[in-house]
């Protein structure tokens, strides 16, 4: 899986309650590896992700409200 591009993590400020991103972009907004970011959605510690298509993603107000908290 490709790491998030800069504009990619940029985007997490200014995209919509609504919008997607991808787990590489998740992984570099909480400094963690990939497979971080799996077992800690698993363990509830990160927002549940969701499939649209074959591909997961994250729903971008969901992962504001975690950075704001805190992240884990």
């Amino acid at each position: 899986m490709p790491k998030a591009k800069k504009q990619d993590i940029c985007v997490i400020s200014t995209a919509p309650e609504n919008a997607k991103v991808r787990v590489g972009t998740v992984a570099e907004l909480f400094g963690v590896s990939i497979p971080t970011v799996w077992r800690r959605a698993r363990a509830g510690l990160l927002p549940a992700p969701q499939k649209i298509g074959g591909t997961t993603v994250w729903n971008v107000g969901d992962i504001r409200r975690a950075l704001e908290n805190g992240g884990s």
